[in-house]
């Protein structure tokens, strides 16, 4: 008997964690609350995937006919890389927020950078205008993406 990881994602971004406990014969005991919320979640959203960290080492869980959850393959590597991208895929509400932050700093710098280069530019050249154009050009376009994080309209499933 272990104590180990359970990781659930499911497609809206919700992702949950808790403990579970890995029998000898690697079937999975879930705590009460855990499983009735798993029953709940089955009804509404589709999940994506189910993993269980054993000793540092991820699992895929399998769900039995008679509703059992059971330890199945090692995961590979390909799959471990692309759960954590997933993470991109289906931000929440507080990531999307961060993210338009982010993109409205880089687009405030991009500016600065762009006022900082017309005010210190002796001679233009076509290599100076193109700079300065470009820097622009990025800076209006990191803000549109920063209001688009910040959109309700916005949502994971589009």
């Amino acid at each position: 008997m272990k104590v180990a990881v359970l990781e659930v994602r499911y497609a809206g971004g919700l992702d949950l964690t808790d403990h579970v406990v890995v029998q000898a014969s690697s079937r999975l005991t879930l705590p009460p609350r855990l499983s009735a919320l798993l029953g709940i979640l089955e009804t509404s959203e589709r999940q994506i995937s189910m993993s269980v960290k054993v000793d540092g080492v991820s699992y895929r869980v399998e769900r039995k006919q008679n509703g059992e959850y059971v330890v199945g393959a090692r995961l590979s590597i390909r799959e471990r890389c692309l759960s954590k991208l997933r993470l991109f895929e289906a931000p929440s509400e507080s990531q999307r927020r961060l993210n338009g932050q982010f993109a409205h700093l880089l687009s405030a710098w991009a500016l600065i950078g762009a006022g900082y280069l017309v005010y210190t530019t002796k001679t233009w050249d076509l290599r100076a205008v193109i700079e300065t154009v470009l820097l622009c050009f990025t800076s209006l376009t990191l803000f549109v993406v920063g209001h688009i994080c910040f959109s309700d309209v916005h949502t994971a499933d589009r």
